[in-house]
């Protein structure tokens, strides 16, 4: 009877020790996994900002241009837009 239970017992223990590196083995494959979707979040947020910040100074070399070719119509523009900014707040 003590031979059953020390056989079983011993099965136990090694069943045990077993689920015990299966969970440090997940463990390790969900941090990677996690530190992996973490880098490529990171990687994609940086591409969009990059494009972003492309994109702002492509529309500011385009508004540049076009006050140097039409110095008189930004200035009407800029002059209308004022008067309304100013008829909008004086409310």
């Amino acid at each position: 009877m003590a031979t059953a239970m020390d056989k079983e017992l011993k099965e136990l223990k090694e069943e045990y020790s077993s689920l015990k590196s299966e969970l440090s083995e997940m463990r390790k494959t969900v941090s990677k996994l996690a530190r992996s979707a973490t880098d490529e979040g990171r990687d994609r947020i940086r591409a969009a900002a990059d494009q972003s910040r492309e994109q702002a100074r492509q529309s500011w070399s385009a508004f540049e241009k076009e006050v140097e070719e039409r110095p008189m119509t930004s200035m009407a523009a800029a002059l209308g837009l004022g008067i309304i900014l100013g008829k909008l707040l004086s409310r």
